[in-house]
């Protein structure tokens, strides 16, 4: 895993926030930087951002078995429903979303986004996603998988090892038993509101140099 630069990105600068797969991009967006401290990195992915999505050859969502092969290719895409702020804390195997209703009024859940550690970049953060999240509600009580059946079919595949299928599961269980305590760096987040000033970012033109 790579260091952390000491620089930090400022908040409400625009970055680029990239999922990488099989040395390739799988996704990239732009995203605002809400802190970006050794403690915590919160990012925030506004309604009416525009970014690229995987998709495969036939124009359909890829499969799991694209991501083996590298079978996939980057659509335009546009996020039509209300910003999420994405939480993560240096080194760990996971980040912690939130997603509030179409008016920002209330949080709709959280999500648990099993991933590699974050790696900070020049121009933002690389990451890789393990398939595998957990869906809470905001009662914190209420959770389930989400996409466990892509998981186990990557598991099966070999895209990922029995190995890294057992540490991102007990990851996903150390995040939701955080959370679930109502007193980690991660809570009353659900409070959060957008600066009314922000724009809504675009992606640099450099966005698919690996």
């Amino acid at each position: 895993m790579k260091t952390k630069p000491q620089k930090s990105f400022t908040p409400g600068q625009s970055v680029l926030v990239r999922e990488i797969w099989q040395g390739k991009v799988w996704t990239a967006r732009p995203e605002i930087v809400v802190q970006d401290t050794p403690e915590l990195l919160v990012l925030y992915k506004a309604r009416g951002t525009r970014w690229k999505q995987s998709i495969s050859p036939d124009g359909t969502k890829p499969s799991v078995q694209s991501r083996k092969s590298g079978q996939w290719q980057l659509s335009d895409a546009v996020w039509d429903i209300e910003g999420n702020l994405r939480l993560n804390i240096t080194g760990c195997h996971y980040s912690v979303l939130a997603f509030w209703n179409d008016s920002h009024e209330s949080l709709r859940y959280w999500y648990i986004n099993l991933e590699y550690p974050i790696i900070h970049t020049e121009k933002g953060f690389d990451y890789t996603d393990m398939l595998l999240d957990i869906l809470v509600e905001p009662d914190l009580k209420t959770w389930h998988w989400k996409d466990a059946d892509e998981f186990q079919e990557a598991l099966d595949i070999g895209l990922i090892s029995p190995q890294e299928a057992k540490m991102f599961r007990a990851e996903g269980e150390k995040a939701l038993k955080l959370l679930q305590s109502g007193k980690s760096i991660f809570n009353h987040w659900e409070n959060w509101r957008p600066d009314p000033s922000w724009q809504v970012p675009s992606l640099p033109g450099s966005w698919n140099i690996i």
